[in-house]
């Protein structure tokens, strides 16, 4: 409804230290709480932080859960983001867990396609089932997808 919609926006809108004009990266797709898993050693001796990622049609960004008290609506604060046209690809690595890997562009290293790009793990994330990271990973790669599309679109209108 509208009134949710509403609610979700401005309690997104109350994140803490964030780097990105949230209303600027398109429609809010999904949602939800998640647990990052540290992709190289832990947070604090932890292996995992509670989370929530927001996935909009440009962007998904991965906010720590800072203020658990109000269920539905915790406390959020910036944590990183990744655009989604620069995604390279979603995999799933275990039965709850996904992983969002990244294009990265290496300076000084020229392909035939201009600068060589190579992937790195931006996001490890672990979902309470395998039906839920099943529904992410699909969600996330219909963006893409949707993306692709349009930039190839676009390219043959140039």
């Amino acid at each position: 409804s509208v009134v949710d919609h509403t609610n979700t926006m401005m309690w997104i809108g109350n994140m803490t230290n964030c780097a990105l004009n949230l209303c600027g990266q398109g429609q809010l797709l999904k949602h939800g709480r998640i647990m990052s898993k540290k992709i190289h050693g832990s947070f604090l001796n932890r292996k995992k932080w509670p989370c929530s990622l927001l996935l909009f049609q440009q962007t998904a960004v991965l906010c720590k859960i800072v203020d658990d008290e109000q269920l539905n609506h915790p406390g959020l604060e910036y944590f990183k983001h990744v655009s989604v046209n620069h995604i390279k690809a979603v995999k799933s690595e275990d039965s709850n867990t996904f992983v969002i890997h990244r294009l990265q562009q290496n300076e000084g290293e020229i392909s035939e396609y201009g600068h060589c790009q190579k992937e790195e793990v931006i996001m490890k994330l672990e979902c309470e089932d395998e039906d839920e990271k099943e529904e992410w990973i699909r969600t996330i790669k219909d963006e893409i997808d949707k993306l692709q599309i349009m930039a190839f679109s676009l390219s043959y209108q140039l």
